[in-house]
């Protein structure tokens, strides 16, 4: 049930990214900080894991693999908080993603990550100066070493965080 819960959640902050920038970015924001309420361990998960996707994502739109039309710096706010949003929900997912087998989860994200793209894509959010087909395989691609990452991340912070607890635990 917590699966299927926080997926939908998860769904809903996505289309507020894809359908209401920047008219539904106070919800996103919303709905960040109640995933830290829910779980404060999201704050960690958070730092460790939002550069990578924040680092590729720049470098995406930096070379021109994707397009938006939104003036921006680095990169446009409503695909911040969607980096923020999306580590959030893998993190409350961890256990989940980190119960399967690697390359499994990998694969996954692999295909999962590259295909929210062209769903956006398809809602006009953002564009693909490449054909279809050459722009997918870079994303998936992309995907695959973000996803290869994340979970690495997310092995050492879950570890990171045991081993806090067990201290704490140990001390009078």
């Amino acid at each position: 049930m917590r699966f299927v819960v926080i997926s939908l959640l998860f769904n809903v902050y996505w289309f507020s990214a894809a359908l209401g920038p920047p008219s539904f970015q106070w919800l996103m924001v919303a709905m960040l900080l109640g995933a830290i309420l829910y779980d404060r361990s999201v704050m960690w998960a958070i730092a460790v894991l939002t550069p990578v996707g924040l680092v590729g994502d720049s470098l995406l739109l930096h070379t021109q693999w994707l397009a938006v039309e939104a003036e921006y710096v680095v990169m446009p706010l409503w695909l911040l908080l969607l980096w923020l949003g999306f580590c959030s929900f893998a993190w409350l997912m961890r256990e989940l993603i980190l119960a399967r087998a690697f390359w499994f989860m990998a694969a996954l994200g692999s295909l999962g990550g590259a295909s929210s793209y062209w769903a956006g894509e398809r809602l006009g959010v953002l564009s693909f100066p490449e054909s279809i087909w050459v722009t997918g395989a870079v994303l998936i691609g992309t995907w695959l070493v973000y996803s290869i990452i994340l979970i690495n991340l997310m092995q050492w912070l879950q570890h990171q965080l045991d081993v806090r607890s067990a201290a704490t635990r140990r001390e009078p």
